[in-house]
């Protein structure tokens, strides 16, 4: 086992390498699907999937993360990583019985399902299938090549097969059946190779009860989050007339689910070398943690900047026209990147490593009645944009009760003027990009075509990430020194 372990580099460039063809074939398919079909049919298949992705965090009960952090732990011990995988794999099993059984009665039982119970019975096979990804237990062993090479190909599948298929208006249950059983029958290959390097038989005697005191904080952190990151969908589209609301809010989360890729590839490489390091090496782990730290807090801004200057012509880019409605819901999903991704971070690097899932749990749980009471309260009255203010507010609240749980240990990789370097430098390059907008007369207008939307924004992204860049290196900020040693580094080797 111990030859198959990379290093924290190598996991990081297959995550880089998966996440940038996760982002090339959202690229393609987003702006392909918003502009041949219509409004309504796009939120429909959105407001499925959202049912889909809510209740599989029932499905699942948190073993994803808690998975990955269990079998890391023993993962040079292969009949204990065998135990561990066949316990959570029954745990899985029971859980998306009792979900799936009462979800089919509801397909034809409730009007609103009932009125696309076709598209319904599909990301009921979906939800099926998204149980059984084990993805944390390549994620555990490190297996970051398969885990590239297997989502790529799939990835491309999809791509093919909507160009090809998704050719009309009303093409809208393709679209679904691809999302809901081309892209999640990946899952197939994982079991069955998962089956292949881990024996189910001849390793001990069952032991669920070990894992049920440590899972019930994953498992509440899991349905937690689903419910205000999935369920502001579902309850948008049981609101409205029909899923027009739904398409323009899921075109906002799409997007940022897209620039959130990035986050979630940094991290997914150092949840399971934090969590060896907590065990193994304090040192280690309190220097890879301050690293991985600043760079997270470094993109997030970044994003959230960029978002709220340019989010215009982003959407007129992606989706044309017809998708103004989700420009200020968009503007919003910045700030929400913001503190989503510093969550993740400050739970999945900080806590959870450390054995403190609780904490996250807690926090995580603090988010779920203000995001589904403010839901409630908007969501009728604003539409998409009432659903981005609730995430944003309840994001905000678990990023407060994060960071009073994990202050102290932050204070070890981090002071307050590498704090003030870093809010300095992209505070002055927002303000300068927003100047650059106002002169080119970006902000408001939303008649420009997909040419003039497209040299808008990469000329924004240019001037904000040279700014942020010169900004950061003149007030010394630490990652933007360890981006000039890395680049440094890699001159030096290719001159010899």
């Amino acid at each position: 086992m111990e030859k198959r372990v990379k290093s924290v580099k190598f996991n990081a460039i297959m995550n880089t390498a998966l996440t940038a063809s996760n982002m090339l074939v959202s690229l393609v398919t987003i702006p392909y699907v918003t502009r041949v079909l219509s409004v309504s049919g796009y939120g429909d298949v959105g407001f499925a999937q959202s049912v889909s992705m809510w209740l599989s965090a029932f499905c699942l009960v948190g073993i994803p993360t808690y998975g990955i952090r269990e079998c890391a732990r023993v993962r040079d011990d292969p009949v204990a990583l065998a135990q561990i995988v066949r316990e959570l794999l029954i745990i899985i099993t029971v859980c998306t019985l009792v979900v799936l059984i009462p979800f089919g009665f509801c397909i034809e039982w409730l009007p609103r399902l009932r009125a696309i119970s076709s598209l319904m019975w599909v990301f009921w096979v979906g939800t099926l299938l998204l149980s059984y990804g084990v993805e944390w237990y390549f994620q555990a062993i490190e297996d970051y090549a398969y885990i590239t090479v297997r989502s790529v190909a799939f990835k491309i599948l999809s791509l093919i097969l909507i160009i090809c298929l998704v050719r009309e208006s009303d093409d809208w249950f393709i679209y679904g059946l691809i999302l809901a059983l081309i892209t999640s029958g990946n899952n197939i290959f994982n079991i069955v190779r998962m089956f292949h390097n881990v024996p189910m038989s001849g390793i001990g005697e069952v032991r669920i009860r070990r894992h049920i005191k440590p899972l019930a904080s994953y498992s509440v952190l899991s349905i937690a989050s689903s419910l205000y990151l999935y369920f502001d969908s579902v309850l948008l589209g049981m609101c409205s007339i029909d899923n027009t609301e739904v398409a323009f809010y899921q075109l906002a989360t799409k997007v940022k689910g897209v620039l959130a890729q990035i986050l979630t590839a940094i991290i997914n490489a150092l949840v399971p070398r934090l969590s060896y390091y907590a065990v193994k090496d304090r040192k280690q782990y309190r220097r890879l943690l301050g690293t991985g730290m600043w760079v997270t807090v470094n993109l997030c801004m970044g994003i959230m900047c960029f978002l709220f200057v340019f989010s215009g012509p982003l959407v007129i880019l992606i989706s044309s026209k017809k998708y103004v409605g989700a420009i200020l819901p968009m503007q919003i999903m910045g700030g929400v990147i913001l503190f989503s991704g510093l969550n993740t971070f400050l739970g999945f690097c900080v806590l959870c490593p450390l054995g403190e899932e609780k904490k996250l749990a807690a926090a995580n749980l603090l988010g779920v009645p203000i995001s589904v009471g403010l839901n409630v309260l908007f969501d009728s009255k604003l539409g998409a944009l009432g659903a981005a203010i609730s995430v944003f507010i309840a994001e905000i609240t678990i990023f407060c009760s994060l960071l009073k749980s994990t202050y102290r240990k932050l204070k070890d990789v981090s002071t307050i003027s590498q704090c003030v370097k870093v809010i300095l430098a992209h505070m002055v390059s927002v303000v300068m990009s927003f100047a650059l907008a106002t002169k080119l007369n970006v902000i408001n207008r939303y008649e420009y075509n997909t040419i003039y939307s497209l040299e808008m924004l990469l000329a924004g992204f240019v001037f904000y990430s040279l700014s942020w860049l010169i900004i950061s290196l003149i007030a010394k900020e630490n990652t933007a020194l360890w981006l000039k040693s890395q680049v440094m580094n890699k001159i030096i080797v290719v001159k010899r």
